[in-house]
C-alpha cells in the first residue's frame, strides 16, 4: 500500500514538473512577444524608479522562466522517467534541444533586437514552443483509448498515443540516445558562456529603459 502511494506520488511529481516546464516556456515566449507592450506601458509612468523596478521584474521573469524551464526539462530526460510517464516522443527532447540552442543565442551578448543572434534566438524559441506544445496536446494528452474504442476518435489518435514514452520503449530509447549528447554539448556551451563572463542580455539590459 505504502509502495503504491509512493509510486503514485512520484508519477504525480514528474507530471507536475513537466507541466510546469511547459508553462514556463510559454510564459517566456509570451513575455518576449510583449516587449512593445511593455515599452508602451512604461511610458504611462512618470516616476523613473517605478519604470526601472517594473523593467527589472519584467526582464527577470521573462528570461529566468526560460532557463528554469530548460533546467527542469533536463531533469526529466532520462530512461526511467520515460518508462513511467507519458512524455511525447520525440517532441519533448527535441523541443528541449531547440530551447537550449535558443538560450545559447540569448547569451551571445551585445546583440540588439535587430541583431542576428536575437533573431535566431526567437526562431529556435518558437520552434521549441511549437514542437513541445504539439507533443503535449496531440501525444501526451491524446484521445484516450476508451474514446478510440467507442468510435469517438480514429486510428490517427491511436497512432499518436503510440508515440508516448511509456507505450513505446524503443522510440523512447532512440530519442534519449540521440538527444542526450546534444544536450550535453549545449550545457557545456552554456557553462562556458557563463564562466567566461561574455554573456550579456540579448536586448541590452544594461539600459533597461529604452529610448
Amino acid at each position: 500500500m505504502e509502495e503504491s502511494i509512493s509510486k503514485n506520488l512520484e508519477l504525480w511529481t514528474i507530471m507536475t514538473l513537466y507541466n510546469v516546464s511547459l508553462l514556463l516556456l510559454l510564459t517566456g515566449l509570451l513575455l518576449h512577444l510583449a516587449g512593445d507592450y511593455r515599452k508602451g506601458l512604461l511610458r504611462s509612468f512618470r516616476i523613473n524608479m517605478t519604470k526601472e523596478g517594473l523593467s527589472a521584474v519584467f526582464f527577470i521573469v521573462r528570461d529566468f522562466s526560460l532557463f528554469i524551464s530548460f533546467g527542469i526539462s533536463l531533469l526529466l530526460i532520462n530512461p526511467d522517467m520515460f518508462a513511467d510517464v507519458k512524455f511525447p516522443m520525440p517532441f519533448f527532447p527535441l523541443g528541449v534541444i531547440f530551447l537550449g540552442i535558443a538560450l545559447i543565442f540569448k547569451m551571445n551578448g551585445k546583440s540588439s533586437e535587430a541583431g542576428l543572434s536575437h533573431k535566431l534566438f526567437f526562431v529556435f524559441l518558437i520552434f521549441s514552443v511549437v514542437v513541445q506544445y504539439f507533443g503535449f496536446v496531440f501525444v501526451a494528452e491524446a484521445a484516450p483509448v476508451g474514446w478510440v474504442e467507442k468510435g469517438y476518435a480514429g486510428d490517427f489518435w491511436l497512432a499518436l498515443r503510440n508515440l508516448r514514452s511509456n507505450e513505446n520503449p524503443g522510440l523512447s530509447m532512440i530519442s534519449f540516445s540521440v538527444s542526450f549528447p546534444f544536450l550535453i554539448v549545449i550545457l557545456i556551451v552554456l557553462f562556458l558562456k557563463i564562466f567566461s563572463g561574455s554573456s550579456v542580455a540579448a536586448d541590452g539590459n544594461s539600459n533597461m529603459l529604452e529610448k
